[in-house]
């Protein structure tokens, strides 16, 4: 069966590398499909995604939305391939981490590294200046120096590795010892290089 998926975003470093990633990871044909800011609120991505949000990705005759949702959907495809865990506890720390890093952190953290960079209000970043470094600074102390999240690598790294690495670009984290050691692991896998993930990083 050929495997093909079309991904609409931004820019190889916004959240549509999650799902590039993945993609690469099961072996898929990545198709391209870039928009310029602006055209995700508009005609014709609006009729794509009518929350207006990137990426987007086309999979089996679907149109997805979501990051996340986009690699879990890629990774139930393949069970094969062990990107969500199979039996506790890794399926447990799994699913923590996909909320922790999906849900608590990477909406505030792309807010804060935005309005840093003049993109949105600069509002944004004062208003999680506070809570999210303490949150972010446990966030990394909870990776693995010699290993993965759970164990074997999973769509949990590729989550984890999003928010962390936008921590480090917006001085919120500094890429030394544990951090260092597990982001280092990730940026040798192909996927990554192949996705681009950690460019400017």
């Amino acid at each position: 069966m050929s495997r093909h998926i079309r991904i609409w975003s931004f820019a190889d470093v916004d959240r549509s590398g999650k799902v590039r990633w993945t993609a690469n990871e099961l072996g898929y044909e990545i198709e391209e499909a870039r928009i310029k800011p602006g055209e995700h609120t508009a005609e014709p991505y609006q009729a794509l995604n009518p929350y207006q949000q990137v990426p987007t990705a086309e999979l089996d005759g679907q149109t997805l939305i979501e990051s996340t949702a986009i690699c879990l959907a890629l990774a139930e495809r393949h069970p094969e391939a062990g990107l969500i865990p199979a039996g506790q506890p890794a399926r447990d720390r799994f699913w923590q981490t996909i909320s922790l890093a999906g849900t608590t952190l990477e909406t505030p953290v792309v807010l804060y590294y935005l309005a840093k960079l003049g993109f949105v209000e600069p509002a944004w970043a004062e208003l999680w200046a506070g809570p999210l470094q303490p949150r972010l600074t446990t966030f990394a102390a909870s990776v693995s120096r010699d290993g993965y999240i759970g164990g074997e690598f999973s769509i949990a790294d590729i989550c984890a590795a999003y928010v962390l690495r936008i921590g480090v670009q917006a001085d919120l984290l500094s890429l030394e010892g544990k951090l260092e050691a597990y982001l280092r692991r990730l940026m040798e896998r192909p996927a990554a290089q192949a996705a681009r993930f950690f460019e400017g990083l």
